[in-house]
């Protein structure tokens, strides 16, 4: 090795008797490379003063091997070495400590500026130039010792950190797919729609349920929680149960929204809350009903062209109640006919400059949309082409439903023994009690009479509100449904039916149930009369000529889902049958 790369070492007073210095406390291991073995020595002895177990290596393969062997804390390094010199030596050695800082410490006569640059470069922690004064060697060695403590120390917390963040991730994703079997394992007929959701984080705020109506059709709820992740998935699950269970026991679209709007605004704090569009549709898919509160316009794509169903009521969970203005509304729809609703994250994704798919590509998507013809494929197409590489940091949600009667047809129900005998029971309820209309399935469970009527609870629980409601409304309480023609007249329809309650409700109400076998099926009789003096129930068959109203349809209903519904007594008595 040229003389110029030899190592001298001086102290401040002079030459340093190596010899006669004090052992130190044990530091680690340092490996020396250095193709001299004087400079080796020299350096091996005063590293072993300061308490290191040194290794020396006098070539750069021979460092590999030893670094590989031994793991040492700390490296001196040569520059210039035959064969793999020491920029490249360096550079394997930081490849193999991998994320543990070892330093390395270039020992060098070369003082041009390019050299030292090469040295940082190739992963030189520091570099010392030769010759160097031990005082200043040793504060080379204490600082970069100091680097390594910190850097040891970092690591290991990072470590802990990483495994509590794989365990935290591990418990949110259970959690996600236990919360995600909860809500959506009691959806009927997902097969029959078109479905796309794709979540931002582990935990979704969209929300898709469906089920169906009782004697047939299907109800399906898309929402949207304020927020992300876990707090905006926290009130899915008590918006699942009351869906499910309402629609299942056969209550309209107003009672499940308020009910749904209740829980929610008891169990959210004021700054969370739920946009939802909810939708029915008719067993034989000619009518849909719609409510929408604070989504994205659902899009209905018929034979005319487009229509759109734009939001026209608050979210769910802002306010104690809904108002009567913002009751569901109808419209007819044909076979053929396709009804489109997602949630903001569609519309609202960016691409790398920032602009919304609303305003690049949504609309043409809508433009190119044939009826009769599926448009998620083209929906999702384009919004895959807009958001490319970008991170969208909003959950997803689409809902495609086409019209076709076959579709929303009641499911077929597995045979279920018929009981042999038949039965008859009545409730009578008198002034205040009336307006506590009972549920049948709570009150024949306990005696014994649901065998083989189970699966038909939902109809004949929706029959029996229905009659029960006019009789109430219309007999003892003497309402006019007139009223609710205008938003005005809605409120002021609950209003006056509160105060009556209270004030006025001296009537009564008797309820008779009866169920007879017949072959594999069964009839079961609803009769309901009420002290009042009746209505006309003949004039409500005109609603149905008239669907954008929100009230007056629940006559119509009963004479869809039973076999026959007999007034008499000016509509003071009803008889209805239902067989199946």
């Amino acid at each position: 090795m040229p003389a110029l790369e030899s190592l001298s070492v001086t102290g401040s007073r002079g030459a340093v008797d190596l010899d006669s210095a004090t052992p130190k406390r044990v530091r680690g291991r340092a490996l020396i490379v250095d193709d001299e073995t004087a400079n080796r020595r020299l350096l091996s002895l005063m590293l072993q003063r300061e308490g290191f177990h040194s290794l020396e290596a006098q070539s750069g393969e021979e460092a590999l091997a030893l670094f590989a062997a031994e793991r040492p804390d700390i490296v001196f390094m040569d520059v210039v070495m035959p064969g793999l010199d020491g920029f490249e030596t360096t550079r394997r050695i930081k490849a193999m400590a991998g994320l543990d800082f070892i330093p390395v410490i270039f020992l060098t006569a070369l003082k041009d500026e390019q050299s030292l640059v090469r040295c940082t470069q190739s992963g030189g922690d520091d570099f010392l130039v030769k010759p160097f004064s031990v005082t200043v060697l040793k504060a080379r060695i204490l600082a970069m010792e100091r680097v390594r403590d910190l850097q040891r120390t970092i690591s290991a917390k990072q470590q802990a950190l990483t495994a509590l963040w794989e365990r935290d991730r591990e418990e949110h994703a259970l959690a996600e797919r236990v919360l995600s079997q909860a809500v959506s394992s009691q959806n009927a007929a997902t097969d029959k729609f078109g479905l796309v959701q794709r979540s931002a984080a582990i935990f979704s705020g969209d929300l898709v349920l469906s089920a169906h109506l009782p004697g047939g059709g299907l109800r399906i709820l898309v929402g949207d929680f304020t927020g992300h992740g876990l707090a905006a998935t926290i009130g899915a699950l008590p918006v699942a149960d009351v869906f499910h269970a309402m629609t299942r026991k056969g209550f309209d679209d107003a009672r499940v929204l308020l009910e749904i709007n209740d829980k929610l605004y008891r169990v959210l704090p004021t700054d969370r809350f739920m946009a939802a569009c909810l939708i029915s549709i008719s067993r034989k898919g000619d009518e849909l009903r719609w409510w929408n509160g604070g989504m994205p316009s659902c899009w209905l794509r018929t034979r005319t062209g487009l229509r759109e169903l734009v939001s026209h009521a608050l979210p769910l969970g802002v306010l104690p109640d809904l108002a009567g203005a913002e009751a569901p509304r109808r419209i007819p729809v044909s076979p053929g006919d396709r009804l489109l609703m997602m949630t903001d994250g569609v519309l609202e994704a960016c691409d790398g400059e920032g602009l919304m798919f609303v305003n690049a590509g949504f609309d043409d998507v809508l433009k190119d949309w044939l009826r009769g013809a599926p448009v998620l494929p083209a929906l999702f197409e384009a919004f895959d082409a807009h958001c490319a590489e970008t991170p969208q940091f909003d959950d997803v949600a689409v809902v495609e439903v086409p019209f076709e009667a076959h579709l929303f047809a009641a499911p077929t129900l597995d045979q279920i023994p018929v009981p042999l005998s038949g039965w008859r029971w009545s409730l009578e309820l008198e002034g205040e009690r009336v307006a506590r209309q009972p549920s049948i399935e709570s009150v024949l469970e306990p005696l014994g009479l649901l065998d083989g009527l189970r699966q038909h609870m939902g109809v004949i629980e929706t029959i029996v509100s229905e009659l029960y409601s006019n009789a109430l409304e219309h007999g003892v309480l003497k309402l006019d449904s007139s009223m609710k023609e205008t938003p005005e007249g809605f409120d002021a329809y609950y209003r006056e039916r509160a105060r009556r309650l209270v004030h006025a409700c001296s009537g009564q109400v008797t309820l008779r149930l009866s169920y007879r076998p017949e072959g594999d099926g069964g009839c079961v009789r609803v009769q309901v009369s009420d002290s009042g003096d009746g209505f006309k129930p003949d004039d409500t068959l005109g609603v149905a000529r008239n669907p954008t109203r929100p009230w007056g349809r629940g006559i119509a209903l009963v004479r869809d889902l039973c076999e026959s519904v007999t007034y008499r007594g000016n509509g003071s008595e009803v008889d209805a049958i239902y067989r199946w």
